[in-house]
C-alpha cells in the first residue's frame, strides 16, 4: 500500500517528523517497508498483512494512526453531501442469479463527458506521487476513490453495453478479453457480470475490453458493488491476474463503501464540472451481508492473557478507538463493518496489546520452580559418540526420513532385503512417498552429490536417525568412500577397507566400557557407479540397553590409616581352588579385610601326596583409626579356624 505523507495530512493533523511517523506504523503492526523523498512531500510504502484489508486505504491508515495514538488527531472532515443530480439514471434492469454472490450493487449513470475535459489536478498530482498513471478523468477519479476510501468501483462506456445486466456465476471454459488486451478462459464458480450479448466484467477483479471507458466515450455507468471475500479469493490468482481492485476485494471491503464511494465521486464530480451525473440506485439483499460479529469482553482474561497490570478504562478507550459498537453493561463489543478480522476474544486482546504498544509493555521475569529430570540416556550416548567421529574428520549428515522406490531403498540398515515399507498417503512428492528402513543410501547419495559438486579423494560422512524396518530403530550409520590419508609423501596411500570400521566399533567399545561383541552392528561394502563405499550401522538403542543394564562403578575413599600384611603358607587338598578359599574368607566377612592375594602355588618335592601348596597374603586396614598387631592377629585365627573346619588344611612349619 502506497500512499504520501500529504494524503494522510487530509486526514490527520501530523506534528511528527517522516521517521517518527513511520516508527508509530511499525510498531502497530503496519510495517513501512521503504520510504522515498518527493519534491516537497514523502512516498511511503507499507506492507500490510493479508488480514487488514481495512488499511488498503489512506482513509484505513489515517483511522489506524488514530487509535495507535492520540497525538494523531482526526480532522474534522467536511462529509460528502447528497447533491441534487443533474441527469436521470439508466433504467437498469438487474438480476442477480445467486443473491448472496452480490448482496450490494449500487450504481451510477454519467452522461455528457467531453473530450476537453482533464483529471483534477489533486487527483492527478496525488496519483502520480503514488505510481499511478493517468487514463481518462473519471477512470482516474475512481483510482483516486479506490486509494482514498478503499472502495474499488468500474466505469463501463454505457452506449456499449445493454440495461438488462445480470450477475452470475460463470461455467467452464467461457471467455472474455479483459481490460489488459489477453483472452482468459474461466473456471467453474469466477462471479461475472454479463449483458444481453457477453460478458462485460470479471466482478471485483478487471472489466471487459470491448466496454472500456476511452477518450471518446460519452456516457458511462458506475459500478460500485460488494462481493463476498470467499468468493473471490484465489480467483485472479488462479488466472495469473492482481489488480488493486482484487486486491481489496478478496480481502474484505467495508459493504457499507459502496454508496459512500458514489457520493464522493458526484462530489468531485459536481466540484470540476465535469459531467452530468445521476442519483444513486441500489439493488440490495442485506440478508446476504456479513453479519456482525458479537463478543463477550473479559477484562480481567485480557489483564491474564497479557501479564501485566491495566486500567478497565484504558482498555475500554481501546476498544471504543477500534470503531466498533462497545456496551458498559454487558462488557460486549460489535466488530466495525471495515474490520473482518475481529471475530474472538483472543482478537481484542491482541488488538489491546498492539494498541497499548508493545515497547510499554513491561518485561517481567517468570519465577519457574521446576527441577530437571535425569538426562536422557540416549541422548547422552548419541552426544558421546557424535564427538567421537566429529574427532576423527566424520562429518554429520541429516537427511529426510522420506525416500523412494529405488532398488538400494529395498534393505534394512543389516543390509538384509526389505520391502514391507511404510508408505506415506499424502506425500508431497513421489521421491518422498515412504519411510527409509536403511541410512547408508542417503549417505552415499550425499557422498555423490558432493563429488559432483566438490570433489575430494575422500569422504567421512555418518549420521544417527530413526529407520523403519520391522520395527523403529535408532541408527548410527558411518559411510567411508575413497583413500583413508591425505595425499602425503610421508604417508601410505590406501583406500577405506572393513578394518577401518572395526576399528570404529573398538574404539567405542573401549569409550563405553564393554566388548566388541556387546554392540549389534553390521559391517559392509558396495561398489556403485565405480566407487566403493564401506558402510557401518550400529543399533544404539541396542548399545543403549547394554549401557543401562550395566553396574554403575562405585568410588571409596581410601583410608587415610596404615594397613597390617599377614602371609599364610598351607598345605591343602589338591581339588580344593583358590576361587572357593577366597569365597570362603569373603562370606566370614571380617570388617578391616581389604584384600587377599595369591602370592605362592607349589606342587612338587615336600608336598604331601594329594595336596598342594599355597602362599596366601591378607591385608587388614581400619578406616577410622591405626589398625593394632593385636586385632590383626585375632582375625587371622578366626579365618584359619574356618578354613581349617572346612578345608581341613595345615599350616607349613
Amino acid at each position: 500500500m502506497k500512499l504520501t505523507k500529504s494524503w494522510l495530512e487530509d486526514y490527520l493533523d501530523i506534528e511528527e517528523n517522516i521517521a517518527n511517523l513511520c516508527n508509530d506504523l511499525t510498531m502497530a503492526g503496519l510495517e513501512v517497508d521503504e520510504v522515498a523523498t518527493l519534491t516537497s512531500d514523502h512516498l511511503i510504502d507499507i506492507d500490510l498483512t493479508p488480514n487488514r484489508a481495512d488499511c488498503l486505504s489512506v482513509m484505513g491508515i489515517a483511522r489506524e494512526l488514530n487509535c495507535i495514538n492520540n497525538k494523531y488527531n482526526l480532522k474534522k472532515i467536511k462529509k460528502e453531501i447528497d447533491l441534487e443530480p443533474t441527469c436521470e439514471n439508466i433504467n437498469l434492469q438487474l438480476k442477480v442469479i445467486d443473491k448472496e454472490i452480490c448482496p450490494r450493487f449500487a450504481f451510477m449513470t454519467l452522461r455528457n463527458i467531453s473530450e476537453a475535459k482533464k483529471t483534477p489536478e489533486n487527483v492527478a498530482r496525488k496519483l502520480q506521487d503514488i505510481g499511478i498513471g493517468l487514463v481518462h478523468p473519471i477512470v482516474d477519479i475512481l483510482n483516486y476513490i479506490n486509494i482514498d476510501l478503499g472502495q474499488p468501483m468500474h466505469a463501463y462506456d454505457l452506449d456499449k453495453i445493454s440495461n438488462e445486466i445480470s450477475i452470475r456465476l460463470s461455467k467452464k471454459d467461457e471467455e472474455f478479453v479483459a481490460l489488459d488486451g489477453k483472452r482468459y478462459k474461466l473456471n467453474k464458480g469466477n462471479i461475472i457480470i454479463c449483458d444481453n450479448n457477453q460478458i462485460i466484467s470479471l466482478a471485483g477483479i478487471i472489466g471487459a475490453e470491448h466496454c472500456a471507458v476511452s477518450s471518446s466515450t460519452k456516457n458511462i455507468l458506475i459500478e460500485s458493488a460488494f462481493f463476498p471475500p470467499k468468493l473471490i479469493a484465489n480467483k485472479a490468482r488462479a488466472l495469473k491476474l492482481q489488480t488493486e481492485s482484487s486486491q481489496r476485494f478478496e480481502r474484505g471491503v467495508d459493504y457499507n463503501l459502496p454508496k459512500i464511494a458514489l457520493k464522493a465521486l458526484s462530489n468531485i464530480i459536481s466540484s470540476n464540472q465535469i459531467c452530468y451525473f445521476s442519483e444513486i440506485g441500489m439493488f440490495e439483499s442485506r440478508e446476504f451481508l456479513p453479519k456482525a460479529k458479537e463478543v463477550n469482553i473479559s477484562f480481567k482474561k485480557i489483564r491474564q492473557v497479557l501479564g501485566f497490570e491495566i486500567d478497565d478504562a484504558e482498555i475500554e478507550n481501546i476498544l471504543i478507538s477500534l470503531g466498533g459498537d462497545f456496551d458498559r453493561e454487558k462488557n460486549k463489543i460489535i466488530n466495525p463493518s471495515f474490520r473482518y478480522d475481529l471475530e474472538i476474544h483472543a482478537d481484542y486482546v491482541e488488538e489491546v496489546a498492539r494498541l497499548y504498544g508493545y515497547d510499554n509493555i513491561p518485561i517481567v521475569s517468570e519465577k519457574i520452580d521446576l527441577k530437571p529430570d535425569a538426562k536422557f540416556l540416549s541422548n547422552i550416548i548419541s552426544r558421546q559418540v557424535k564427538d567421537y567421529l566429529y574427532k576423527n574428520n566424520f562429518s554429520e549428515c541429516i537427511n529426510y526420513s522420506f525416500t523412494n522406490d529405488d532398488p538400494e531403498e529395498s534393505f534394512d540398515w543389516k543390509n538384509d532385503s526389505f520391502t514391507e515399507h511404510k508408505r506415506i498417503s499424502n506425500f508431497m512428492s513421489i521421491e518422498q512417498n515412504k519411510l527409509r528402513s536403511n541410512i547408508s543410501s542417503s549417505l552415499i547419495k550425499n557422498i555423490e552429490h558432493n563429488f559432483n559438486v566438490n570433489p575430494k579423494e575422500s569422504y567421512r560422512f555418518f549420521e544417527i536417525s530413526t529407520v523403519f524396518g520391522k520395527k523403529e530403530e535408532n541408527i548410527l550409520t558411518c559411510v567411508l568412500s575413497g583413500k583413508k590419508n591425505e595425499e602425503n609423501w610421508d604417508a601410505e596411500q590406501r583406500k577405506f577397507d572393513k578394518y577401518d570400521m572395526t576399528t570404529i566399533i573398538e574404539d567405542l567399545s573401549r569409550l563405553f566400557g564393554l566388548k566388541k561383541n556387546d554392540f549389534s552392528y553390521k559391517i559392509s561394502s558396495i561398489t556403485k557407479s565405480k566407487k566403493d563405499y564401506i558402510i557401518l550401522s550400529v543399533c544404539l538403542d541396542d548399545l543403549t540397553k547394554k549401557i543401562k543394564n550395566n553396574q554403575p562403578e562405585s568410588y571409596e575413599n581410601y583410608s587415610k590409616f596404615p594397613y597390617i600384611r599377614r602371609d599364610l603358607s598351607f598345605f591343602i587338598d589338591h581339588t580344593v581352588s583358590y576361587e572357593k578359599i577366597s569365597k570362603l574368607v569373603e562370606e566370614i566377612n571380617v570388617h578391616s579385610l581389604k584384600k587377599i592375594l595369591l602370592f605362592d602355588l607349589y606342587d612338587g618335592k615336600g608336598v604331601p601326596e594329594g595336596k598342594k601348596s599355597l602362599g596366601i597374603g591378607f591385608i587388614f586396614q581400619d578406616e577410622n583409626k591405626t589398625l593394632t598387631h593385636e586385632e590383626a592377629d585375632k582375625n587371622i585365627e578366626r579365618i584359619l579356624s574356618e578354613l581349617k573346619n572346612h578345608f581341613d588344611i595345615e599350616l607349613r612349619k
